[in-house]
């Protein structure tokens, strides 16, 4: 496996673990991390919304044709199912309006569990602008708010197109601090330290609480000898974060430089009191080049978020193709609006009268309109509640004809429930009730179907490194295909006899 050279303050060196220290490379790690789940997540509920239709279709073709007093063919009832489910198609929808317009179509026949994901599907869609933005900023880190470049000059691996794209950005938004920052320390390092303080200036007008200026500005400010200056911008950089061993470091070679001996000690003391450590690396790298060298922090990886995620045009187009291309129809700003439209709509659904919607009894597998619900929440036919409430001593004459029906279902049941769990896996649980099984299965599902489309890589980093995980991910996502249909062979939803 090969390896990139990583460059630090001091040395170069070539090492994996070093690439978790780079923010590009961890972006893109913790990027397509948030697309595997969030792709992963629709995924799942699609898959839902298609498990939902293939338990509850019967009802409603059944509803249909007692609503048509049984004067529709066939064939006729089947087209208008299928124009029923696929009415979002006229609408050019994303798919996960198919998914929400297929919850509101069959929320009469949804038990309480069924129900709930819905809820959670909303809630989701609620938070699907966030969502969308937060992706957005991952897929465009390279392009937006020159963070590519900010990242590549802080690192010292930078070009000289990336120094012009700063200054030009400096140039033309004159609020925002941290590329003028970032073009300070190049201008320290072609030692134009007068431009540099210059640079460090507006930016501390723009931050002034911003410790990382201060103590680059008291870089610049020893290399245009004004030393006494240099003191207050490290110690003012201490004052704002007196913990950072790296602020009196730099003070102690100052004072070093100058020859105050007694107050270079009390700063190294001050410093290995905080991280003995790192001070003494510092001092043996100090040794090694001989070198009375200032050091300079980098920015800090929360920054590099925070920056990563500011809005800018080309990640709010980003963030909008992304959210079209699973909503659609309205405009990402209403995703609020869609959410809550959503939830009064279900609330009103709610409303509609149980026995309008025909119902399956979950112990003997009749239709009916008019019924009670189990101590487990599921539908229950008259017939079987009156069985299940009465002594049995009661029932002694419909008990043996009764209970051979509830068998004979249970059996059939079993064996739908199986092939069907065999062809989706979640499918059989979500028409056995199993709800959480199935939701489950499902999710399990989607994430290695998902593994194994993509390998895991959603984007890629500017930082090229020299390995590829994709073939591993895949062969995971076929291990956990393989592992998922054989635990459903081995578990189906329903057993004989149970």
């Amino acid at each position: 496996m090969q390896e990139s050279a990583i460059l630090t303050d001091i040395s170069p060196i070539s090492s994996l673990n070093a690439l978790f220290g780079y923010w590009p490379f961890v972006s893109t790690f913790i990027g397509n991390g948030y697309f595997f789940v969030i792709v992963a997540t629709i995924l799942t509920f699609v898959l839902i919304g298609v498990c939902l239709l293939v338990k509850y279709i019967p009802h409603l073709m059944n509803d249909l044709n007692m609503g048509s007093n049984n004067e529709l063919p066939p064939l006729g009832l089947k087209l208008w199912v299928a124009l029923i489910i696929a009415v979002p198609i006229f609408f050019d929808a994303g798919i996960l309006w198919f998914v929400l317009w297929w919850f509101m179509v069959l929320w009469g026949y949804l038990n309480i569990m069924e129900r709930r994901i819905a809820f959670v599907f909303i809630a989701l869609i609620f938070m699907s602008s966030w969502v969308s933005h937060i992706g957005a900023g991952f897929l465009t880190y390279s392009q937006t708010n020159v963070n590519r470049e900010i990242f590549s000059l802080d690192n010292a691996v930078g070009s000289p197109k990336d120094s012009i794209a700063i200054a030009s950005w400096v140039k033309n938004n004159a609020a925002d601090a941290e590329p003028m920052n970032i073009l300070a320390v190049t201008e320290i390092q072609k030692k134009n330290y007068s431009t540099a303080v210059s640079l460090l200036s507006r930016a501390l007008d723009l931050e002034p609480n911003n410790s990382r200026y201060y103590n680059n500005l008291g870089i610049a400010l020893v290399g245009v000898k004004n030393d006494q200056e240099a003191a207050k911008a490290f110690q003012n950089a201490i004052t704002l974060a007196p913990r950072n061993v790296v602020y009196h470091y730099n003070i102690s070679r100052l004072h070093q430089a100058t020859y105050n001996l007694y107050e270079a000690e009390q700063s190294i003391q001050k410093a290995s009191a905080i991280d003995p450590a790192q001070v003494r690396f510092f001092l043996d790298q100090e040794e090694k080049f001989k070198d009375y060298g200032f050091i300079k922090e980098h920015v800090p990886l929360w920054r590099q978020l925070a920056r990563q995620m500011k809005p800018s045009d080309d990640l709010t187009e980003a963030a909008n193709a992304l959210w079209y291309s699973v909503l659609g129809i309205f405009s990402r700003g209403q995703a609020i609006y869609v959410s809550l439209g959503a939830f009064v709509i279900l609330f009103l659904l709610g409303h509609i009268p149980e026995e309008k919607f025909t119902k399956r009894c979950n112990r003997c597998g009749n239709l009916y309109y008019a019924g009670k619900m189990s101590q487990s929440g599921y539908p229950m036919c008259l017939q079987c509640h009156w069985l299940e409430t009465k002594a049995k001593k009661q029932m002694s004459s419909v008990l043996t004809s009764k209970a051979e029906e509830i068998r004979q279902y249970r059996i059939e049941n079993a064996s739908f429930t199986q092939k069907l769990e065999l062809i989706l896996p979640g499918m059989g649980s979500f028409a056995a009730n199993k709800t959480f099984k199935a939701v489950v299965r499902l999710t399990v599902f989607s994430a290695g179907l998902i593994l194994i489309v993509t390998g895991g890589r959603f984007i890629f980093s500017f930082i090229p490194v020299g390995f590829d995980i994709s073939g591993f991910m895949r062969a995971v996502g076929v291990i956990t295909l393989g592992l998922l249909y054989v635990r459903s062979y081995k578990s189906p939803p329903l057993k004989y006899g149970v």
